[in-house]
Parts: C-alpha cells; sequence; structure tokens
C-alpha cells in the first residue's frame, strides 16, 4: 500500500543507530474526551452534524483536519466551545504502524 504524503517523513534514529520513520498527526483530545463523556455514539453525531460515519471518524482520529464551520457544528451538537473542543496535540506515528492503523480503520467500517 502506498501513502502520499505532502511533507516528507523525517527520519529519526534512535540509539542503535536504526532509522524509523515517523509522520506526525494532530489529533484533538478534548474532543474524543466530549464524545465520550457525552455517550453520544459517533454515527449519531455524525447524522446531527450532516457528515459521513467515516469521515467523522477520521477527524477524531486526526486523519482529517475539520474547516472552522464544521468545527462550530460538531462543537454546537456537542454542546461546547469549538476553541476548547479542537485544541491540538502533536503525536508522532512510526510510518510502519501507519498502514496497519489504515487496515484496522477500513476494517472497522467494514463491520
Amino acid at each position: 500500500m502506498l501513502i502520499e504524503t505532502k511533507e516528507p517523513i523525517p527520519h529519526i534514529t534512535n540509539s542503535n543507530s536504526t532509522e524509523v520513520a515517523m509522520k506526525e498527526r494532530w489529533i484533538y483530545p478534548n474532543l474524543k474526551l466530549r464524545v465520550y463523556t457525552t455517550g453520544m455514539r459517533q454515527n449519531r453525531l455524525a447524522k446531527l452534524v450532516g457528515i459521513d460515519e467515516a469521515y467523522l471518524s477520521r477527524i477524531i482520529n486526526g486523519v482529517r483536519v475539520p474547516g472552522k464551520q464544521m468545527q462550530a457544528q460538531i462543537a454546537q451538537v456537542l454542546g461546547c466551545e469549538a476553541e476548547w473542543l479542537f485544541q491540538q496535540s502533536s503525536i508522532e506515528i512510526p510510518s510502519h504502524l501507519i498502514g496497519i492503523e489504515q487496515k484496522q480503520e477500513s476494517a472497522g467500517s467494514q463491520a
């Protein structure tokens, strides 16, 4: 599987001098927290916001970055401020795990 990125993937060297390609991903921990604490299922939230459940999942998991209008709609449905809800945290994912993650997402959407 080929994954295209707009920016080059940096290489990080660990203490054993083995290079591991890493990809940075932005996540929204407050969004995950709010969805969890409200008990709202992703399919219900997606329907109320008017988007596809798979697209919402990609937003929640940091694969997609929603526009300001979409952020406002999600925040309104969840009853909180968009600025708080979409505060970003950055994580680095080893590139060899990116393919595994995408397979798990596609398997989950087929279930």
